[in-house]
């Protein structure tokens, strides 16, 4: 990370019309062991450092690099430049005395043998679990972050975090019809991994699915399944971000303090949660990251705030700033918000229970498409995704090819029952931030197929 020599050096000589800089460096280091047939298939060990510069005064402007040799005071130089060149957009700075201070450190570093044994030890049991299941593979991961900020206000922080990744995946064979399913889990340690429970979830995602057959389009009421709900909440946290609120490109930018949701309704964003390992301390900016209520009983009674969008709602930032995850090459640095770790809170109930109240709807198992399928300006989605029909509560046949449509709000009100069965996953590709979802029981949507 870097040296205290190197960016007081950097602030001793700061660029010709900057008044303030900060440093941000974040490297994310992984290890990773997978086993597929009874023995360890790949491994892997990666770590990567990232340094962000900002610059504030006459001119403002960011830069980045990866190279970790470079002068800090060159990359002072180029934010500086940069800015010069975009027309300088404005960076909002804070004091030392609202930015976080001090060194966080969670989660307990674990080694590759004991990564080794977890990734053995669960492959073996789901390939043994039945004879129609053909092909398995795990991947069982330490990822460790860290982030240190440092201001020329004199603001010094520093945060690490440890989490396990466990990614699972398994191809079957039902009747002569070939089927698959995979999934990721963010854990707090090794500890956590509950093999007997990943592979019951697999186990019983494999044998939901059969041979499609015809159906007819209307409307039904829905059990959203676990990776249902994921998938919409993985784009739906946009519609409350703060600055889209603010600038009207949000279907909620009103909706703060209303009834959008029913009762049984609750939406958190947390800093840290104990199943997922993870701990975001500061943003971004340096603001203390802490626990954002987004929904309550179905009222909208939060934002995701960063220092500009907060000063517009004339409330605190909640630690929120982030830069624009990418799923494509080039590194991030594009000023936005970002959650940390959202979670559609579970319920009371089993999902059993909740198809038992099912009755003559559709259970949607899986969907697909998670970036394109919903509008945040709008609220509307159109989600393609499979299932299996029911009728007098009991499973009818598998239907395939079909989607479901509708509103944010008219989702979120159309909620009558959530199960208990909480998984948080970490975001796809780039893993930033994490998403937690149950299954949840709903009144009635707009089921499209043939």
């Amino acid at each position: 990370m870097m040296e205290r020599k190197d960016w007081e050096r950097a602030f001793g000589r700061l660029p010709e019309g900057i008044d303030t800089a900060e440093f941000q460096a974040q490297r994310r280091q992984v290890v990773s062991v997978t086993a597929g047939n009874g023995k360890v298939t790949d491994t892997g060990a990666s770590s990567v450092t990232t340094i962000y510069a900002r610059a504030s005064g006459q001119v403002n402007g960011t830069a980045c690099t990866q190279d970790l040799g470079e002068d800090l005071s060159e990359l002072l130089e180029t934010a500086r430049r940069d800015g010069s060149c975009t027309g300088g957009h404005h960076l909002t700075m804070q004091g030392k005395e609202q930015m976080f201070s001090g060194r966080v450190e969670t989660g307990k570093k674990v080694s590759a043998a004991q990564l080794k044994q977890a990734a053995l030890q669960l492959e073996g049991k789901l390939r043994t679990a039945g004879e129609f299941v053909q092909q398995t593979s795990v991947t069982v991961s330490e990822e460790e972050d860290v982030s240190q900020l440092v201001s020329s206000n004199g603001a010094e922080m520093e945060s690490v975090s440890r989490a396990i990744v466990v990614s699972v995946s398994a191809q079957a064979e039902r009747d002569g019809f070939g089927c698959g399913t995979s999934f990721e889990l963010n854990l707090p340690g090794l500890e956590s991994v509950n093999s007997d429970q990943i592979v019951d979830e697999i186990l019983e995602r494999l044998s939901l699915q059969k041979g499609p057959e015809s159906f007819t389009p209307g409307r039904y009421r829905v059990l959203l399944e676990q990776p249902v709900v994921w998938n919409i909440m993985l784009t739906a946290w946009q519609a409350f971000a703060g600055p889209r609120c603010q600038n009207r490109t949000s279907c909620l930018s009103d909706k703060l303090g209303q009834k959008i949701g029913a009762d049984c309704l609750n939406i958190t964003d947390y800093s840290s949660h104990p199943a997922c390992g993870r701990q975001f301390a500061f943003d971004y900016e340096g603001t203390p990251s802490v626990k954002v209520e987004i929904m309550r009983d179905g009222v909208m009674t939060g934002m995701l705030h960063h220092l500009d969008s907060a000063a517009a709602y004339s409330v605190p930032s909640n630690g929120r700033a982030g830069r624009c995850p990418q799923l494509t090459s080039g590194i991030p640095n594009q000023h936005t918000v970002t959650p940390d770790i959202w979670v559609v809170e579970p319920g009371s109930s089993t999902k059993q229970q909740l198809l038992d109240q099912l009755g003559d709807g559709i259970r949607i198992t899986d969907s697909y498409d998670p970036f394109h399928c919903l509008d945040i300006s709008s609220g509307h989605f159109s989600i393609p995704c499979r299932g299996i029909l029911y009728q007098d509560g009991k499973p009818v046949k598998n239907i395939a090819s079909i989607a479901i449509h509708g509103t944010l709000e008219e989702l979120f009100r159309s909620v009558v029952g959530v199960a208990d069965d909480l998984l948080i996953s970490p975001f796809i590709m780039t893993h930033a931030y994490c998403v937690g979802a149950p299954s949840v029981l709903v009144s009635e949507l707009v089921v499209s197929g043939k």
